[in-house]
């Protein structure tokens, strides 16, 4: 009884000190690992990856940088306005940045509004060009709310 007891105590014991620690993140099913979260004090990434559009704290609302999601689309007139933050000038430097045959002196050939962009980073936020649209830009709960373009796009 002595012995059992002891055992029982032990594996407590070394239950409680694991569950004390944080959790360890769990590997998902294609074997992406999320990173832990850096410790108190490190310094946060400080720029987006090439080939990506970084797009600066917006003018018109300062200390409220750009937000977006990574992975997800949107349609240029959702980053301006729906709590992105981002700037309409942000938005045209990363459609020209994307489509250079399509900015004649800065200015795009098509709406920007109506473009397809995509998030490449979360903080600090930047986009990409993904598609100029030639008619409108739809994301509705009829499409899934994924960013695309009703007539095909002006990619060149």
């Amino acid at each position: 009884m002595r012995i059992s007891v002891l055992l029982f105590s032990s594996a407590l014991l070394a239950s409680s000190a694991l569950a004390w620690r944080a959790p360890l993140p769990r590997a998902d099913s294609i074997g992406y690992a999320p990173t832990p979260p850096s410790p108190v004090g490190a310094a946060p990434p400080t720029s987006p990856p090439l080939g990506t559009a970084s797009v600066p704290a917006p003018s018109g609302s300062p200390g409220l940088g750009p937000k977006c999601g990574k992975g997800y689309t949107y349609c240029g007139y959702m980053l301006t306005s729906n709590g992105h933050n981002f700037g309409s000038a942000d938005i045209s430097k990363a459609y020209c940045s994307g489509l250079q045959e399509l900015c004649a002196n800065g200015k795009p050939r098509t709406d920007v509004s109506e473009a397809v962009f995509v998030c490449m980073n979360e903080q600090p936020s930047s986009v990409e060009l993904l598609c100029a649209c030639s008619g409108k830009c739809r994301n509705d709960a009829e499409t899934n709310f994924i960013a695309h373009c009703d007539k095909p796009c002006i990619n060149g």
